[in-house]
């Protein structure tokens, strides 16, 4: 009887050495896991990171206009679109840039005066530059920096502003196409773009325009931060290949 006591307790005790084993071994293995992440991450020659995607264009040269959304000349956002812009020439594209940040305008004030003067907004202000640009594009990019989960004010207050050319009585149509997007932010994580990846998205979806790419860089906030890394070189490649 009491053989049979000891045995039931070895059998026990080995079973919560099996357990604690079990335990150790997941412990160690989780602690291997983030090590190595700690390492990839403070090891790495720069903390910024990029993510992109691009669909075949058509091969045809177009007109394209450049919509940024910052106010810092040199900043991170504006060297992006000047790589873009770089690519784009080289490639033979026409590209206009519009600099929403420096030429602030007028949020849409949702008057419905559209084209009552011949032209889209009655509001006299940088629209009137930004509209003649507008009209002559087979493609459009913005470029923005990430400012509260979304696109900036200035850039915002751009888009706001081509309602016009959506409504039933527009006077003329966009000969728009195609869009990209180009972003950057000081967040670490791509998951912080979701909100203007889906404004984007359903932009496409109401325009009928095709999406030709995204670009996403995390990890860029002081000014000049991007200076002289890939992501400029992949934003000239995404102009090379519009």
């Amino acid at each position: 009887m009491q053989d049979e006591q000891n045995s039931a307790l070895d059998t026990v005790k080995d079973k919560k050495i099996s357990r604690r084993g079990l335990f150790s071994f997941a412990g160690a293995f989780l602690l291997a896991v983030a090590g190595c992440a700690s390492y990839k991450y403070f090891s790495s020659t720069s903390t910024i990171h990029v993510e992109s995607c691009v669909t075949a264009g058509s091969g045809i040269m177009k007109n394209i206009l450049i919509l940024t959304g910052s106010s810092r000349h040199n900043g991170n956002s504006f060297l992006l679109a000047e790589a873009f812009k770089q690519g784009a020439v080289k490639a033979g594209h026409t590209v206009n840039t519009f600099h929403s940040g420096m030429t602030p305008m007028s949020a849409c004030l949702h008057c419905d005066s559209c084209w009552t003067d011949g032209k889209p907004c009655v509001v006299a202000d940088s629209f009137d530059t930004f509209y003649p640009l507008l009209e002559q594009a087979d493609m459009l990019v913005f470029c923005s920096p990430l400012y509260w989960y979304n696109f900036s004010g200035h850039i915002k207050c751009a888009m706001d502003r081509m309602y016009p050319y959506f409504r039933e009585n527009r006077l003329r149509d966009l000969k728009v196409k195609e869009a990209m997007l180009l972003m950057c932010g000081e967040s670490m994580f791509p998951r912080s773009f979701a909100g203007a990846a889906e404004a984007y998205r359903q932009m496409l979806g109401l325009n009928h325009w095709k999406d030709r790419g995204r670009l996403f860089v995390t990890g860029v906030h002081e000014f000049g931060d991007i200076k002289g890394h890939k992501a400029l070189s992949v934003a000239e490649q995404m102009g090379c290949d519009a």
